[in-house]
């Protein structure tokens, strides 16, 4: 589950104090997961007399705003979709403030990084993604906080002739005034190849649902399908590997409701753009944000019918 880094003491005597007080557990020895496990968090992993756990270490999220993305989880979980959640410690408590940050615990799962280049393991993360909308279809109680990649944080006033796109802009905003056709629920919000740990010939684990927020479920299925589907070598959408992520999606009845194929384009370009703004304000993003703007471009022809098989 992401890349161990080399074992470091950087976690206090006090913590693992309050680990043994709250949880029970005798922690041996423990390691940084990075590369890909949790972009707002810290995450270890503990080595302890029962066996090993991921400790995550929140200093942006307050325990209300935690608490949500939690509750997500275990509701997906209760569905079977293989995701972790948080372990309630002795008290019942499922998160906890310890030296001034939001803690919580979960069983370590082995994995790697999903591969998305296996038509199996593409097709499986369209099974789970629709999986995960059946189970969270209809969840109407947001997040505490916006999560941290809420669009509103990227402004288009400032869009490069490449981005602009006055007929994309009416449509969206069709869609969004409009977003009551389209089921609405809870989103894992960043749902793509590095937050699947693929093991033992099947997903083991969704990871990362620090974005979790609740939304139209077309837009992150639009936007999943084209993580699954791009072309790695070129800002293309490949027809064959989305229509494979697609086809998984379909065929355990995720949410597919009249005049979603249509809007998976149009998502797709909303949702890239965002990214290639988000990116403007980074120097060191310049050939990433040319990548995402030739992309969002070449979209603008395709037609969804490609993408579908009957």
């Amino acid at each position: 589950m992401g890349t161990e880094g080399p074992a470091m003491n950087e976690l206090s005597v006090n913590l693992g104090e309050v680990l043994r007080s709250r949880y029970g557990l005798a922690v041996h020895t423990s390691t940084p997961l990075v590369g890909g496990y949790d972009t707002w968090a810290v995450n270890w992993r503990l080595y302890t007399d029962r066996g090993s756990y991921v400790l995550r270490i929140d200093r942006s999220a307050p325990p209300p705003t935690e608490g949500w993305p939690n509750s997500v989880i275990t509701c997906a979980a209760a569905a079977g979709v293989p995701c972790q959640p948080p372990m309630p410690a002795l008290d019942g408590a499922r998160a906890a403030v310890i030296d001034g940050a939001t803690v919580t615990l979960r069983p370590f799962v082995e994995g790697g990084l999903l591969n998305r280049d296996d038509a199996r393991q593409v097709a499986a993360a369209g099974a789970t993604l629709g999986l995960l909308h059946t189970a969270l279809r209809g969840a109407t109680n947001d997040r505490a906080t916006p999560s941290p990649w809420a669009a509103q944080f990227w402004p288009g006033d400032r869009d490069p002739p490449a981005l602009c796109d006055p007929a994309l802009d009416a449509w969206h905003e069709s869609f969004v005034s409009g977003v009551a056709r389209f089921a609405e629920g809870a989103v894992h919000g960043d749902y793509w190849a590095d937050n699947l740990l693929w093991h033992a010939d099947q997903i083991a684990a969704v990871i990362d649902w620090s974005e979790a927020r609740v939304d139209a479920l077309a837009r992150e299925l639009a936007w999943a399908t084209w993580e699954f589907g791009h072309d790695q070598t070129s800002p293309r959408l490949d027809a064959d590997r989305a229509r494979t992520f697609l086809d998984g999606y379909r065929e355990v009845a995720g949410p597919w409701e009249p005049g979603l194929a249509a809007a998976l384009i149009p998502l797709m370009r909303v949702e890239l753009r965002l990214h290639a703004r988000y990116t403007l304000a980074d120097p060191g993003d310049t050939e990433y944000s040319t990548w995402l703007q030739h992309a969002f471009a070449r979209l603008g022809g395709y037609s969804a019918a490609t993408l579908l098989d009957g």
